[in-house]
């Protein structure tokens, strides 16, 4: 059988338009937090979505976290008849806040990938970029510290027909997941293109970005997951999702 992703909705937070798209800055929207299932010689999970909304909004101000009764981690796997140990390994594409909470649902002996330039930069970031990986330089301990993670060298096989590879510029280490499925290859970009407008822009520019750490790698990140992708899998996008927006924006 030929893998399989699966996107899943963990919760949504209002924000400023900008952060994904900065044609939309000075607007407010409800975007989803993106979690994906990748079933294929092992069962991987790309991301584990944000902590308790009560921290996070205390801790985030400019974000709004919700999360219904169904978007739970554990909802999410138990609706795909999965138990948290049923999953051999967890891939980060980056450490934002909003990325990696949850970790204490795995048992200690679960897997966790994370690209080694994203995890050497989130362990002490330039100040401006402290809040959103919850640096310890602010007295915070980001929820991924304490335990084992697997530290990737560039691109990488994960196992028969699922691949990692760098798409750096959302951060300095952000990754992203070639799957080779039935219909082609899917990418799962997650932040390396947040929405479907970020790479279905009309006209000379075919990419929108939204805030990034190095734009030109963003664009280089862009060029590339569109080459390789037959289907691409946005991080904040409602249209891949069985889900809708609450009405909070």
């Amino acid at each position: 059988m030929s893998p399989t992703v699966t996107p899943k909705c963990c919760g949504s937070l209002v924000m400023d338009g900008g952060v994904l798209d900065l044609a939309k800055m000075g607007t407010t929207i409800e975007a989803p937090s993106t979690v994906y299932l990748v079933e294929a010689e092992e069962t991987l999970l790309v991301d584990t979505s944000f902590g308790d909304p009560e921290l996070m909004d205390e801790r985030h101000p400019g974000f709004e976290c919700h999360r219904e009764p169904d978007w739970t981690l554990r909802a999410v796997l138990d609706a795909e008849g999965y138990a948290p140990g049923d999953v051999d390994a967890v891939v980060f594409s980056h450490l934002d806040w909003d990325h990696c909470y949850n970790l204490d649902l795995f048992p200690e002996g679960t897997t966790v990938y994370v690209q080694r330039r994203e995890l050497e930069y989130a362990v002490a970031p330039y100040p401006v970029h402290a809040g959103r990986y919850e640096a310890k330089s602010l007295g915070r301990e980001p929820p991924w510290l304490r335990r084992d993670l697997t530290p990737l060298e560039g691109e990488t096989d994960l196992c028969a027909g699922v691949t990692a590879f760098p798409t750096p510029g959302h951060t300095v280490g952000h990754q992203s997941l070639a799957v080779e499925t039935d219909d082609g290859t899917t990418v799962v970009a997650a932040d390396a293109l947040a929405t479907e407008d970020n790479f279905r822009a009309e006209g000379p520019t075919p990419f929108r970005r939204g805030l990034a750490m190095d734009e030109l790698a963003w664009w280089d990140s862009a060029r590339e997951i569109r080459r390789r992708g037959d289907r691409i899998l946005p991080g904040h996008e409602w249209a891949v999702l069985d889900a809708e927006p609450t009405g909070l924006a």
